[in-house]
């Protein structure tokens, strides 16, 4: 995965991210504030005595003295004393848990270091510590069992601020994960997540044409979004210029339920509608008829006599066709009576005879089918007219499901014209020309200005 796939697949996460980096980065930052303070104090030991001025020094030696002596002070022997001379009960394994014993590079010094829970306690323990190891090196020293003298050089003064924990540290290590596990969240749920992406300049998903981008339709219809209607005649004006011939018979499905392929059937009617065809539009899923719930429903009336009449020769081609009562450009075929077998219904003769009989009457047949998985119905179909349009509900449709989908099609070698992406995500500058119906806005300018509406000068 490229860089550039990441940042996309990350920022289409962005939620994920930014609810894992921020939930992260609370914790260590609570964690940081809720954890116990130690303070630490040191004091410095000096091993040797008084050297002359011209006397030579042994740096070695010197070194040598500082590591055996450093060492020393951590012998549970040295330990057993400091904590008998303690006011706090400590044993001597809990006492050296405490206690750091260092020397300081090239030079003669000693660093004993003390942790507790407050200032003076550290402060105690590293003076009297210091105060005991001397006094323990000063006996073995006259008595010749040690190479030489130590004194306290420093001692141990009360610390003004915590040694742990170390907030800054904590929390750039902590924003550091964060943004670590945002990343990985992110890219796991980009990975686990098997619907259709589509970005924005692509024109083309699973090797096909996207012919429109569908925005989101809320409600029956949906009449007053003039985007809506904007997108449809994009459809329409793009299935114009597909190929030498546009295509004429037009079978619209999807690769499963729910995807929009009813809406996207009856708005591309209305469109070519509009735009002065005479269109018929087919009711052809004679499962689940899905008409009732588009723009052509508002103000017609279905039919009883319909397609599966037709089908099975009880009822003729104008008792099936029914005129638009809003638009009498449109007619539709209605499904009709739900059939016990559909596939074997829409395999008869009797469905060319009527397409070839709607090409001389329409500039347009557009044919509503059932999803391309469920039974054979939409493969039939597709396999005997000019094109098929493929509608993908951005959303929701999986891409192993559109893609299976697409592979029937082909296997039946129907003529794909392209994808419609239904309920779509759209750009925030095409959605600023539809903020507002234009005749609304004239009028509260003109309001603004003194001036009339157009309505007014008629």
């Amino acid at each position: 995965m490229s860089s550039d796939q990441i940042l996309g697949a990350v920022w289409r996460r962005k939620s994920a991210f930014l609810a894992t980096f921020l939930l992260c980065l609370t914790i260590v930052v609570a964690a940081t504030l809720l954890l116990p303070k130690s303070y630490t104090a040191t004091s410095t030991l000096y091993v040797g005595g008084r050297i002359a001025a011209d006397a030579f020094v042994d740096t070695t030696r010197i070194e040598q003295n500082t590591r055996t002596y450093a060492t020393l002070a951590g012998n549970p022997n040295v330990a057993e004393l400091v904590a008998a001379s303690l006011p706090v009960n400590l044993t001597r394994t809990q006492l050296l848990e405490r206690m750091s014993f260092a020397p300081v590079e090239r030079t003669p010094l000693i660093q004993i270091g003390a942790e507790a829970d407050t200032p003076e306690e550290a402060q105690e323990l590293a003076n009297t510590y210091a105060e005991v190891f001397v006094e323990r090196v000063s006996e073995l020293f006259e008595d010749g069992r040690a190479p030489a003298p130590i004194s306290i050089s420093e001692e141990a003064v009360v610390p003004v601020s915590p040694s742990k924990p170390n907030p800054p540290l904590y929390i750039g290590f902590g924003t550091l994960l964060s943004l670590i596990l945002g990343f990985g969240v992110a890219l796991l749920r980009e990975r686990l997540d098997t619907r259709v992406r589509v970005a924005a300049e692509d024109d083309s998903v699973l090797g096909e044409p996207i012919m429109a981008r569908i925005p989101r339709i809320d409600g029956r219809g949906d009449k007053a979004s003039r985007e809506v209607d904007d997108r449809f005649r994009v459809l329409k004006t793009n299935l114009d210029f597909v190929g030498e011939n546009p295509a004429r018979v037009i079978v619209v499905t999807s690769p499963g339920v729910s995807e929009g392929k009813s809406t996207v059937s009856a708005n591309l009617a209305l469109a070519a509608a509009a735009d002065g065809e005479r269109v018929v539009l087919i009711e052809a899923d004679l499962r689940r008829p899905g008409l009732d719930s588009t723009a052509i429903a508002d103000s017609a009336t279905r039919s009883s006599v319909g397609l599966s009449n037709y089908l099975v020769g009880a009822a003729t081609e104008a008792e099936a066709l029914t005129t638009h009562p809003d638009h009498p450009e449109l007619s539709v075929i209605w499904s009709g009576v739900i059939p016990p077998n559909p596939t074997a219904l829409l395999s008869s003769h009797r469905l060319d005879t009527l397409i070839s009989s709607l090409r001389l009457d329409f500039d347009r047949v557009i044919i509503d089918t059932c999803p391309i998985s469920v039974g054979a119905d939409a493969s039939v179909i597709a396999s005997r007219v000019d094109g098929a349009l493929y509608v993908i509900d951005e959303r929701s449709t999986r891409r192993q499901d559109a893609q299976a989908g697409l592979n029937q099609l082909r296997g039946v070698r129907a003529q794909l014209l392209g994808i419609v992406l239904n309920r779509a995500a759209m750009a925030g500058v095409e959605s600023y020309y539809y903020k507002e119906d234009s005749s609304s806005a004239l009028e509260r300018s003109s309001a603004r200005r003194g001036k009339k509406s157009p309505e007014s000068f008629s």
